[in-house]
């Protein structure tokens, strides 16, 4: 398997707004995940010309990053080889410090976008980091991965590892394809 590649060059597709045009519900949101650091004002802005989706899918975002099961290190584990495998920069590249806040140490970040062979994951995580890969290529789990997986988590956790590595995958194609830039030298101002 391989990784879909970095985003394809060339302008911004769809510009992102500023914060002074998004609606008041989206600034309250963004707001509101403060503590998940900085680098989201380019997706938000990208996310505010459509508010009613956009409410729908942060809202998504936040319980899968605030409320649910998996452990911190499980969540983050799933991102970054998502977004790794699907040639997500931008969200690979936001989620690198929130993986260290999480636990993982800076080899561990980078093996998350190396073969998995190359460090000695434990059981829990190589199942993990297996399952990201299937998911992100689109294939089915196999029945010994899937065993593995159900071995260390509950049925509300497996849920929440397929709709955390789809909302990955779908982000990661998404800001992609509108070529959506990191926070930066070309953030909306306002």
């Amino acid at each position: 398997m391989t990784t879909t590649g970095p985003m394809e060059p060339g302008p911004v597709r769809i510009p992102p707004l500023p914060p002074g045009q998004w609606t008041p519900a989206l600034r309250e949101l963004l707001a509101g995940s403060a503590q998940d650091g900085p680098g989201r004002v380019n997706l938000f802005g990208t996310l505010a010309h459509h508010p009613g989706l956009a409410h729908a899918w942060l809202s998504l975002a936040r319980v899968l990053t605030h409320e649910g099961t998996l452990t911190h290190r499980q969540r983050e584990l799933v991102v970054l080889r998502t977004a790794y495998r699907r040639g997500g920069s931008f969200v690979y590249d936001r989620h690198r410090a929130v993986a260290a806040e999480a636990g993982l140490d800076s080899r561990e970040v980078a093996a998350t976008a190396a073969a998995l062979g190359e460090h000695p994951w434990d059981r829990g995580d190589l199942a993990l980091l297996e399952a990201a890969d299937a998911l992100a290529a689109g294939q089915p789990l196999p029945q010994p991965l899937w065993d593995r997986l159900a071995d260390g988590l509950r049925p509300d956790q497996l849920i929440e590892l397929l709709i955390l590595a789809g909302q990955c995958a779908t982000m990661c194609a998404a800001l992609d394809a509108l070529r959506t830039p990191p926070d930066g030298g070309r953030t909306p101002s306002g």
